[in-house]
């Protein structure tokens, strides 16, 4: 599948997802819950800064730094992600096919050592995307709330 159609999705789900969880008010964006972050807020705040490690590793970055965004509330959260992507579409629009396939060697937060190249990296911040997209919808049931179908046929309509 083209790589521009999965970004696509990828920030079509995230942002459609913050915006369902804007209808039902900051209180629950911020209330806390049981998850891998202890709320929707601070799954958010991982979820911008490690697409943003993502970008430096493909510009080639070897060990950058988690970057910290604005995210206390879904308006705030939905501008970080959206400047971000802008960021990472002009980025990524500049690149050759090589360029895609080229291996970058990188290091995780932890120091440990890695090599992929930048398709890798970039199909790895869609399937983390949609990882804590699933986290989100958690928080909410947890809340008595719906979630929101986000499946990539949504996204085709």
């Amino acid at each position: 599948m083209d790589r521009n159609k999965l970004f696509s999705y990828h920030q079509w789900a995230t942002l459609e997802s913050l915006r369902h969880v804007g209808t039902f008010g900051e209180e629950l964006y911020q209330r806390e819950g049981q998850n891998s972050f202890s709320s929707i807020e601070k799954t958010m705040e991982h979820v911008i800064g490690v697409e943003k490690l993502w970008l430096l590793r493909m510009i080639g970055t070897k060990s950058p730094a988690f970057e910290y965004f604005d995210v206390s509330t879904t308006e705030k959260a939905i501008e970080a992600f959206m400047l971000l992507h802008a960021e990472m579409e002009l980025y990524m629009s500049s690149l050759s096919e090589e360029q895609w396939q080229e291996p970058l060697k990188f290091k995780n937060l932890r120091g440990d050592d890695f090599e992929n190249t930048r398709e890798e990296m970039l199909f790895t911040v869609i399937n983390h995307g949609a990882y804590h997209r699933g986290q989100v919808t958690s928080f909410l049931r947890q809340f008595g709330k719906e979630g929101i179908a986000l499946d990539y046929l949504y996204f085709k309509q």
